[in-house]
Order: C-alpha cells, then structure tokens, then sequence
C-alpha cells in the first residue's frame, strides 16, 4: 500500500480538481431547506487526521492549500439529512354567534289589561290583555270574569257567582308571553236577573289554561283562574238618560200573577240591556209587593208587565195603606250603582180607586 504524499505531477492534478470543486461549489449557491431540528452529529477525528497529515505534507508552501483542504472537510463527507418541515396552516376561527339573552321570567303570571276605559255595551277598540310568566309555547284561554254578590251567610260571607263572557284563545312565546286584543261577545251588567246578585263586584280578565273556566264540584263553582286582572274600568251609564211612562193608577186585580199587570215602557236603553221594576210602599210599610223585569230590543225600548201576587193575596189599595203611599221604582244592568246623588228611578203609582 503506497503511503507518501503526492508529488510533483501528480500533486499538482490534484491540487487543480480541489480547486476546481472549490470554485464550483462557490458559484453555485446551494438554497438549503427549512432547517428543523435534528440530532447532534458526532465528531468526526478521522477527517481531522487526514486533514493534518496532507498539512505537514505539504509544509510551508501548502497554506493556501491547507486552508481549502480545511473547506473541503467541513463541506465533504457524510451530510446530517436535512428534513424539510411540512407547511403548516393556522386553523381558521369559525365565528361564534352572539350569546343571546332571554328576558328573566317573571316568578308568577300576571296579565295586564291597561287604563282604558269601557262604557256599555259597546268595547270600543277591544279589550287588549298582555300577558308574562306563563309556560312559553302553551295555549290559555282569556274570558270576562264578572263577579256578583251571592247569599252570603256566615260560613261565606264573601259569597259570590260569576259570569263569563266566551272564552278567547292566545299562545305564549318562548320567554311565556303574550299580548291580546279582542271584542268579548258579552258587556258586564251593574246586576243580574237572578234576584239574589247584588250590583257588580267587579269584572276581571281572567287566564285559564284548556278551554276556558273549569267547573269544580268540590268548591260548587268554579276553580280559580291561573291569573286575574286588576278590574276592568266600566263607567256606567246616567239612570236619569232613560225615558219611562206608566198608568197612573191600577187596580189591584190587575196586579194578580197571571192577569195583564202594568205595563211600563221604557225607552233609550242599550240594546239587551235588563231593566227591573218594582213596587214600594213608601216609607216602607210591610205587605206584598208587585214586580216584573225584561230586556229592551234592538232600538233600546221595552215594555215590562209588573204583576203581584195570586188572588189569596191581593196587593193592598192606596186608601188601605195611608198614609203610606204606592211607588214605582226601577232600574236598568247598564246604569250607576244607585247613589243618594244618583238614585233609582221613580214613578208614584195609585193602587185601587181608578
């Protein structure tokens, strides 16, 4: 195996191909990959053999040579790979709606029916009822609750009976809302012709869920709504508006249950609206008494015949009872509460001697 350096010739070839390399890899600029991390090449002292042996070789004259044979170690032998890292992409957000707010419920129902004010028999632009607190997405049926005074006695002196108007249907929104304006098919009358209602306690918008108010037997009426309104403001009519006419005078036979009676006319009432007549011995003596009621027609007029009693039990002449005398009073469901400003209407009345 040959071991001495190169010379003459022969060095001189090679020291012109190092060169060469040299100058190429210089001209030619290699454009390297990404650097990722890699691991930690171990050092090579066989290079650096080679590397001092050819220096002493070549002794002073090899510096400039020397010193690319030292490029050329650090740029031969066995390159770490290189590894190009893949492009990465940052994720595109994805936009995010809004949070959405829902309006706190409300711990009870409640339904608000507003300040406006009604007058028989006419509604007007409709009862308008805005409702909160209820189930979201749940049908409720909303009526006229209008409430009288019932026999009171001492196990329910707050007795009372009401009347309905025709049940109307609205749906709740998803926060259990709802507003409403509708026409009841029914006006609240001031009394009914029940003759135990006194004058109207109140009437009320009531909310009930199903069909409307439900019949409880355990209570011998109705069960109580899911919610009342605060009551409907109602401006009753005048008493004095009304026009009524009557014979002045009739004999008690008339008066016997069964027979023609008194006819007394009524006229600038509402249409359907109830009018009661009776009479009153004034200052109020006791005996039996006459009475009769009906409803005025489409133009507001009626015609009511008041009887008495049956023949065993005559009504009493005007001349039996004097110093007190015969009256009539009456009074229509559309007018005030009768007040000592506002009192019923009267007619006096001479009974027997016509």
């Amino acid at each position: 195996m040959r071991t001495e350096p190169p010379t003459g010739d022969e060095f001189a070839r090679l020291l012109g191909r190092i060169s060469q390399n040299v100058l190429q890899n210089a001209e030619d600029p290699v454009v390297l990959p990404q650097a990722v991390s890699v691991p930690k090449r171990r050092f090579r002292w066989g290079a650096v053999v080679v590397a001092v042996l050819i220096v002493l070789g070549l002794g002073t004259a090899g510096g400039a040579v020397a010193l690319s044979l030292g490029f050329l170690g650090a740029g031969s032998g066995e390159r770490a790979p290189m590894v190009s890292a893949p492009p990465t992409s940052s994720p595109t957000p994805e936009p995010t709606a809004p949070a959405t707010t829902a309006p706190p419920t409300p711990e009870t129902p409640t339904v608000s029916v507003g300040d406006a004010v009604f007058s028989p028999g006419d509604w007007g632009a409709g009862v308008t009822a805005d409702l909160s607190g209820l189930t979201p997405h749940t049908q409720y049926a909303l009526s006229i609750d209008s409430r009288y005074r019932g026999e009171a006695g001492a196990d329910a002196p707050d007795a009372y009976f009401s009347v309905f108007s025709s049940p109307a249907f609205v749906t709740t929104d998803q926060n259990g809302a709802a507003s409403l304006t509708w026409t009841p098919d029914v006006f609240p009358q001031n009394f009914t012709e029940s003759g135990e209602s006194g004058y109207l306690l109140g009437s009320y918008v009531r909310v009930d869920a199903g069909d409307g108010p439900l019949f409880d037997d355990s209570i011998a009426g109705f069960a109580d709504p899911l919610v009342l309104s605060e009551p409907l403001p109602i401006e009753f009519l005048f008493i004095a508006s009304v026009t009524v006419t009557a014979p002045a005078c009739v004999d008690p036979e008339q008066l016997v249950s069964g027979q023609p009676g008194l006819p007394v006319t009524f006229s600038g009432l509402q249409p359907g609206e109830l009018v009661f007549v009776r009479g009153i011995q004034s200052p109020g003596s006791p005996g039996f008494t006459f009475g009769g009621f009906g409803r005025a027609d489409g133009e507001g007029t009626a015609t009511v015949a008041v009887n008495g009693n049956s023949a065993m039990y005559p009504v009493a002449s005007s001349a039996d009872i004097a110093p007190d005398a015969w009256r009539l009073e009456w009074s229509a469901s559309y007018r005030q509460t009768p007040t000592e400003e506002s009192p019923v209407g009267t007619l006096p009345l001479t009974v027997g001697g016509c």
